[in-house]
């Protein structure tokens, strides 16, 4: 089945929400939350609705998420102290604490509710809110001396507040008029010590408050101890009448003081982190297997499809496909087990882990990607044992060290890494081999293996990126400043006589590089070669002079009124290049998109301005059949659908969406599948034009509207196109709904 065109512009974030921390009632249905935004699930319907960033929140990193007990209102804190309120589906902001002026983290811990007022604890105190009025009313500051101070949780009873501190349990009178007054906080006492609590809550009447193995509780005034376990306390909540522990692989929950302890059991639970029940089954929100429903013995896990975590390493898309990984590209030899691959097709999300695939188990963290396009198998470079393969059964196959291919690394003998991977037009699988004396390695078609010593002196041969171009030419990025490597075997992979190599550095006549220290490379539809360093762009524009003199060009963009070198300054993470030519540039201060010849800033997305999940983005990917561009952040991937997709050779009927065109529809309209600069006119019947355009690689857009900016009136129109020489024709109807 494929997957239903997305609309020009629309913004998706592709996150994990494995890991569920809060999960309550909505309705009639169930609502969990994670870091990353919150989903609800309909038992009815056996439907999941989400909400992040892309689709209404303001921020990411979802600290705490709090449901009203006895209102319509739903506080949302974020780890910045960025906070939102939510009532009848709309999304208010409260930026205040983020914009305070407060210099240490602002980062919410927890909320309590006090009919319709909140007591948000922070980093710094306790903010009093009215998410009613959206007014901040007051500020607490239960410390010794009156200064800020690290505050967990807070709990009311019916005269006294207590707020668990970073200087213990600290209590003050309710009604005393004084809360902003540090000494009408007195110290509690739950134990002879002043342990950590880490959570302090208020279950029926009494207080609990929790360290790392024990609880104590506080009934009628006085503490007293009330549980302890030998596997470590991670959280606890209550729900009506229950009081929930989440322990290491173990739920247990009590019905009263006096009641005995029950252990809830389930191979779904990995480590619970809230829990409870609606009478009939146990809706639990745990770390791996977001929300989890448990009906006697009987368990579903439910979270939306998406990537199983963070995308930080090289990525590759191939006939619609995206491959991306967990690992850090640059990382040598890691064994944070960050040994996942995602895979999306047709707008699915695949995980493999070391739980889905038995062969992934043990490995290292997955640094770089390379899809095969004839057979869809990627490949998989790792950051200390090899070269990995997944063919499109599933099937996977391990490749270490072998003679005349991969090396171990010389510091660290029993690891073997590779950071980048790219495949030529032969199906030759190439790949960086760093900290070894032959860094250069080659998979060949037929199995066999051949690395490479590179002619020059790079700090460790640390080469990373690998880059083919339309030539066959190979690009390497290194690290530590080594510049850009330029390596051509012509086309005689064995016979080493014929080999030229280049290296591009800063400064006129080496390479002319803005900077030595390159970070990406990309090679355009003119088959120029795009240099990313840190501190901007350079071209090397020389055609089959490259191993002779050849300097790279800087180019020079007009600004209002200043001229400049283009992005000077920034650092280069990641370009890519779309259909249309046009150039994706990846910093850490957002993306910009450039025209082809980079003399126009046609976008620039920050998290700011846009659904853009961080500034700094580390890897671009774009799918050149839908148009969608991926951006790999450190706080996850965010999407958008560009107006450019990949060209298709032969003139054929477009597809266009949407159509027909709903009323009031006033997003941008696609026409997709066109040749490259193939011409698209849209007349009336009777052959009047009302709008002519060319396409952006293979996609055309139109905004609904004629040459003189006014809206077309309901009807029947004809998409012509015709292609760039004007020799073969064809057409299309669009239906429009004004």
């Amino acid at each position: 089945m494929k997957a239903q065109i997305k609309p020009i512009g629309i913004w998706r974030d592709h996150l994990s929400m494995q890991r569920v921390f809060y999960v309550d009632t909505l309705h009639q249905t169930i609502l969990a939350a994670s870091s990353n935004g919150y989903f609800i699930f309909d038992p009815q319907k056996n439907e999941i609705f989400t909400r992040s960033k892309s689709t209404g929140l303001s921020d990411v990193q979802i600290s705490v998420f709090s449901k009203q007990p006895t209102g319509n209102k739903i506080i949302i804190g974020y780890e910045n102290g960025n906070m939102d309120v939510l009532g009848s589906d709309q999304v208010r902001n409260l930026p205040e604490i983020l914009l305070s002026k407060i210099t240490t983290s602002k980062k919410i811990f927890s909320i309590f509710w006090k009919d319709q007022l909140a007591y948000v604890a922070t980093n710094f105190g306790i903010v009093v809110l009215d998410p009613y009025k959206y007014e901040i009313l007051d500020t607490y500051f239960p410390s010794r001396d009156g200064k800020m101070i690290d505050v967990y949780h807070v709990a009311i009873t019916a005269d006294k507040i207590y707020a668990s501190t970073s200087q213990g349990i600290k209590s003050a009178l309710l009604n005393s008029g004084k809360l902003n007054d540090f000494r009408s906080w007195t110290q509690e006492n739950p134990t002879s010590s002043i342990p950590n609590f880490h959570t302090l809550l208020k279950w029926g009447e009494s207080l609990i408050a929790s360290t790392d193995d024990s609880l104590f509780i506080n009934e009628n005034g006085s503490w007293k101890f009330f549980y302890r376990t030998s596997s470590g306390i991670s959280k606890i909540n209550s729900s009506g009448k229950n009081l929930y522990i989440h322990e290491a692989n173990v739920l247990t929950s009590f019905f009263s003081s006096s009641s005995a302890p029950q252990i809830i059991k389930s191979t779904s639970i990995t480590q619970s982190n809230y829990c409870f029940s609606d009478g009939s089954n146990l809706w639990i929100g745990d770390e791996n297997n977001g929300l989890i429903k448990l009906t006697g013995t009987n368990s579903q896990i439910i979270f939306p499809n998406g990537p199983a975590g963070i995308a930080e390493g090289q990525s590759d898309v191939k006939e619609g496909m995206l491959a991306a990984v967990a690992g850090d590209q640059f990382a040598l030899s890691s064994t944070t087990l960050q040994n996942k691959l995602y895979v999306q097709k047709d707008d699915r999300w695949k995980n493999y882990t070391e739980s889905s695939n038995k062969t992934l188990v043990g490995l290292a963290d997955f640094s770089s990607t390379a899809i095969e396009s004839s057979t869809g198998k990627i490949f998989i470079g790792t950051s200390g044992t090899g070269l990995v393969s997944v063919d499109k059964d599933d099937k996977a196959e391990k490749f270490g060290a072998t003679a005349g291919g991969l090396q171990p690394d010389r510091d660290q003998f029993a690891f073997v890494n590779i950071s980048g991977l790219a495949i030529d037009p032969s199906s030759n699988l190439w790949m960086t081999n760093p900290n070894t004396n032959t860094p250069v390695v080659v998979k060949k078609k037929d199995g066999t293996w051949k690395n490479f010593t590179v002619p020059f002196a790079v700090d460790k041969n640390l080469l990373n990126k690998v880059l083919v171009d339309k030539e066959n030419r190979k690009w390497f990025t290194t690290s530590n400043a080594g510049g850009l490597i330029c390596f051509n075997d012509n086309n005689t992979i064995d016979v080493t006589s014929d080999d030229q190599w280049r290296l591009f550095l800063q400064g006129t006549g080496r390479g002319n590089l803005p900077s030595s220290n390159v970070l990406s490379v990309a090679e355009d539809q003119s088959g120029n070669i795009w240099v990313g360093t840190d501190r901007g762009i350079g071209i090397i524009q020389c055609g089959s002079d490259i191993f002779k003199n050849c300097d790279a060009t800087l180019p020079i963009v007009q600004q209002d009124n200043f001229a400049g070198l283009l992005l000077a300054n920034e650092v280069i993470h990641d370009i890519k290049i779309d259909g249309a030519n046009r150039k994706w540039v990846a910093s850490n201060n957002g993306v910009w998109l450039l025209s082809a010849d980079a003399q126009k800033v046609i976008f620039r997305f920050t998290a700011s301005n846009s659904k853009l999940l961080n500034d700094k983005v580390n890897q671009i990917a774009i799918n050149g059949v839908t148009g969608e561009v991926f951006f790999m952040t450190s706080m996850g991937i965010s999407s958008f659908r560009s107006t450019a997709t990949d060209a298709i050779d032969q003139i054929k009927k477009p597809i266009v969406f949407p159509n027909p065109v709903p009323a009031g529809y006033s997003g941008t309209i696609g026409i997709k599948e066109l040749p490259i600069n193939a011409w698209v006119k849209i007349t009336e019947l009777d052959g009047g034009l009302v709008y002519q355009t060319r396409s952006l690689g293979g996609q055309a857009i139109w905004n609904g509207s004629n040459y003189k900016g006014e809206r077309v009136n309901s009807g029947v129109y004809l998409i012509v196109i015709s292609n760039e020489d004007n020799s073969e024709h064809v057409a299309g109807k669009i239906f429009f709904i004004k």
